[in-house]
């Protein structure tokens, strides 16, 4: 793996079989005595083996995980912790759950929207990486507005430490989201590696514009 100043790791299941308990960092290792039955979790296996594919200069990192695929955003010399979300569509009333956690602006532009799965994922994984960076709750939802008033699509904002935010879609079911400091000089599309099944898979990221207002 290249030395980048940011790292983007995408792993299928089928992972699991190739993490090793004898390499967790003393972190994971208290975990694991306080949680046991984490080491048969194949979502644990895969996340930590993700962990495993990093050097020491990786201070700084972001892991998700669902139905046993994992996902890790890890940045070196820079302050703050990235964020990383992944999510497998299913059908469900998107617009009812919008209304739990998307903004008016939002809920407007999802209803119009003529892929509605694709729009919600969307949304839902770029808001799950911003409440990573600020070290929040799923509560915070609401809190990062990604449709500005007088805007018709997604805006990144603009912050007071900018960052520079991405989408892809993989084998049509995974929607996952990365958001990271735009001091990062690397883009998603040439820091990105895939483990499993995803090994040599073409990630195609989608980089958001940025709106002119904080």
């Amino acid at each position: 793996m290249m030395n980048h100043d940011c790292l983007i790791l995408l792993a299928s299941a089928d992972v699991s079989g190739q993490y090793s308990s004898l390499k967790l960092d003393q972190a994971d290792k208290q975990r694991l005595q306080q949680y046991p039955r984490l080491a048969q979790r194949i979502d644990w296996q895969s996340s930590r083996f993700l962990k495993q594919q990093l050097s020491a200069s990786y201070s700084r990192f972001s892991l998700t995980h669902k139905k046993g695929y994992a996902g890790l955003i890890a940045c070196s010399s820079v302050q703050h912790i990235p964020g990383i979300d992944m999510e497998y569509a299913q059908e469900r009333d998107f617009l009812a759950l919008a209304q739990l956690c998307y903004s008016d602006n939002e809920q407007q532009w999802l209803a119009q929207q003529p892929d509605l799965s694709t729009a919600f994922y969307q949304l839902w994984t770029l808001k799950e990486a911003f409440i990573k960076i600020s070290h929040g709750q799923l509560t915070d939802m609401r809190r990062w507005c990604l449709i500005p008033t007088g805007y018709d699509g997604i805006h990144i904002p603009a912050l007071n430490s900018p960052v520079q935010a991405y989408s892809c879609v993989i084998d049509e079911h995974w929607h996952i989201s990365v958001v990271y400091p735009a001091s990062c000089s690397v883009l998603a599309q040439n820091c990105t590696y895939g483990f499993g099944h995803w090994h040599n898979y073409a990630f195609n990221w989608h980089q958001w514009p940025v709106s002119p207002s904080v």
